[in-house]
């Protein structure tokens, strides 16, 4: 089966399946499968080429399925952009990406706006909701007099289907691009690994500019209903009445979310009976934590998976027989990431690329047919990233001798608070903008509910003073929020190298040292 047949075939299978829902919208397959195939004639309409990318700027909705399915049949490049950049970071996404299309909520009118008049290459903008300018196009008014047939287009396995927006440790954006083969094999492998049943219901929580969105097409493949959650504050007491009226049987947290599902006093009132499999990644999750989800949650299953946009995203499973906690064997083998996942095979390697004994520590590797394409336009970052032929993802890990893995370290300096990638370097900038700071560096530090929290280090020029607030503010300022220090310490002086290079690692280690691991 190739991608673009996936809807199709489903919707042929089970039409009056329930599809999407998202409030009191929804969509049965044979509806959802009816409106992407209008979209698409649309779309072709409008001149859409194969390759062309397509800018995607909303919040988690319906549409947002609908737009990515319509590119999918016609070999359109889907390209989610956070809704949470500024302008200027917009900016810099889209000089880098060039997309001729860009679909938008309304909300985000004036910022599109600003920015499409400074990006050449956005040609069209696609409104959805009340089009604030005669400049834009309506959402709806595109699926007017358009055929459901299924559009004639050449769209082969290893055309590039998306691009999603990563960064490295500069906070520059590197687009990892996935093709058609990439999206299939990685919703097959889910949907082996979970299990997926037909009469599965799924809650999506995470907001879909993240692989969240086509790491959930394992769940179109097995025509599973999909409740959608727009992204936001987690709030306990709303997932836990969704997880109950809805009847989820699958879901997927942050160990950030489980931490909040647990503290909330009501949460005995909702019937979780139906919830038979809760999925955790993104970020480690404490034993502890882990220990006390397993016990409140008797019923349900547990599964960890990891990887990263560029591995799949599900590269290694731990799955629910794995959770247990009769013995200490038990106890240890709830801190791995579980064993390779279908489709991949994996190496740890020294920095000479050679593989490490068994129990030794090593970079993981991974190779498989699942993996991205590369990054966009940036040939040097994918032969490094690409080394070998084998796929480095820059974190430490150890394996034992049944090829369970533990993530012990990484390898560069991301940090992860609650899900979120935050990249240091980019906060880092922005700290050595303002007057007062001579020296600054980020670091992530344990935080019992996030995971990690940004932490800054800061050394004042001679005769300034600034205080913690106020620096916080001044990165909220020119940051997406979420990329905030959340505390500031400062400091006389910075450890530093014989060459002059801060040592991130000695001021880490010192909030680390006493924790199981260093993620």
């Amino acid at each position: 089966m190739a991608m673009k047949d996936m809807l199709r075939m489903t919707a042929h299978r089970m039409p009056d399946k329930t599809a999407l829902m998202m409030g009191e919208k929804s969509l049965t397959y044979a509806e959802l499968n009816r409106r992407v195939s209008r979209l698409a004639h649309a779309m072709l309409g409008l001149s859409l080429k194969k390759g062309d990318r397509v800018a995607v700027l909303t919040h988690n909705c319906i549409e947002y399925y609908e737009i990515y399915l319509a590119l999918v049949k016609i070999g359109g490049v889907m390209v989610p952009f956070n809704n949470l950049l500024r302008e200027h970071e917009l900016k810099r996404d889209f000089e880098y990406i060039q997309p001729r299309f860009i679909f938008f909520e309304a909300e985000f009118a004036d910022k599109v706006e600003k920015v499409m008049g400074e990006v050449s290459s956005l040609e069209t903008g696609v409104c959805i909701g009340s089009v604030s300018s005669s400049h834009h196009k309506n959402y709806e008014a595109l699926f007017e007099g358009q055929s459901e047939d299924e559009p004639d287009a050449d769209v082969k396995d290893d055309d590039l289907m998306s691009i999603f927006l990563t960064s490295g440790t500069t906070g520059k954006p590197k687009g990892a691009m996935r093709t058609h083969r990439h999206n299939y094999l990685n919703a097959h492998a889910a949907a082996v690994e979970l299990s997926l049943q037909p009469d599965d219901r799924v809650l999506l929580l995470f907001p879909f500019y993240h692989v969240t969105l086509e790491d959930r097409f394992c769940h179109i493949l097995r025509g599973n209903t999909i409740v959608i959650r727009q992204a936001g504050s987690f709030r306990a007491k709303e997932v836990l009445e969704l997880l109950a009226r809805h009847r989820i049987t699958v879901c997927q947290f942050v160990p950030t979310m489980i931490s909040t599902l647990l503290q909330e006093k009501s949460i005995e009132d909702y019937d979780l009976s139906a919830l038979r499999l809760i999925l955790y990644a993104a970020a480690p999750m404490p034993a502890s934590l882990l220990k006390q989800a397993m016990l409140r949650f008797k019923n349900s299953g547990f599964m960890q998976f990891f990887g990263q946009t560029e591995t799949g995203p599900m590269t290694t499973v731990l799955p629910p027989s794995e959770h247990r906690t009769e013995t200490e064997a038990d106890h240890q083998r709830l801190l791995s990431c579980g064993r390779i996942a279908l489709h991949f095979e994996s190496r740890l390697v020294d920095e000479d690329d050679k593989e490490v004994a068994q129990g030794e520590v090593g970079e993981l590797t991974v190779r498989g047919e699942s993996m991205t394409a590369g990054y966009w336009q940036l040939p040097e970052e994918t032969a490094k990233l690409m080394k070998g032929g084998w796929l480095h993802t820059g974190d430490f890990a150890k394996k034992d001798a049944d090829g369970f893995i533990y993530i012990v370290d990484r390898k560069n300096d991301t940090i992860i608070s609650g899900g979120k990638n935050i990249y240091p370097r980019e906060v880092e900038e922005v700290l050595y903008t303002h007057p007062a700071v001579l020296e600054a560096t980020v670091i992530g530090v344990p935080d019992a509910h996030w995971g990690e929290s940004v932490k800054a280090i800061v050394v004042l020029k001679e005769g300034k003073t600034v205080a913690s607030d106020e620096l916080i503010a001044f990165c909220k300022e020119n940051l997406a929020s979420y990329k905030k220090p959340a505390s500031v310490e400062f400091h006389d002086a910075l450890p530093k190298s014989p060459t002059g290079k801060i040592l991130k690692r000695v001021l880490r280690d010192n909030y680390w040292k006493h924790q199981e691991r260093k993620v």
